[in-house]
């Protein structure tokens, strides 16, 4: 348990310290998939006022946390708000359109247990 303890304390800037600090590389450049589709681009769902400045506000927030940018992609997705259990809203991106033209990848994810064997 010590030596998982020191572990922690060494490698302690890797981990989130808020729901916010998901962090982020520049090593990689996301890439979809879409094959040969058009873009979609699908018209926001209507909120309510009262909503409409949650999103307002989550999305600010987003921003300023780093978590999103600003793009200029042909490529849109309505934002869905999801009750969670203490009342709160969360914010979510229905991307089932999206999903639909994605191409899947031919190779298959590893099993967690070979993972985790390789870790011991």
């Amino acid at each position: 348990m010590v030596k998982a303890k020191k572990l922690l304390l060494k490698y302690a800037n890797v981990f989130s310290s808020r729901d916010a600090d998901i962090g982020k590389t520049g090593l990689v450049q996301h890439k979809i998939n879409t094959g040969e589709e058009l873009p979609i681009r699908q018209r926001p769902i209507r909120l309510p006022v009262a909503r409409e400045k949650e999103v307002e506000t989550m999305i600010e927030g987003m921003v300023k946390d780093g978590v999103i940018e600003s793009s200029s992609s042909p490529w849109c997705s309505p934002v869905v708000l999801e009750k969670k259990k203490d009342g709160s809203m969360r914010f979510c991106v229905d991307y089932r359109r999206l999903n639909d033209v994605t191409k899947k990848d031919s190779y298959p994810f590893p099993r967690i247990d070979d993972t985790l064997d390789m870790l011991t």
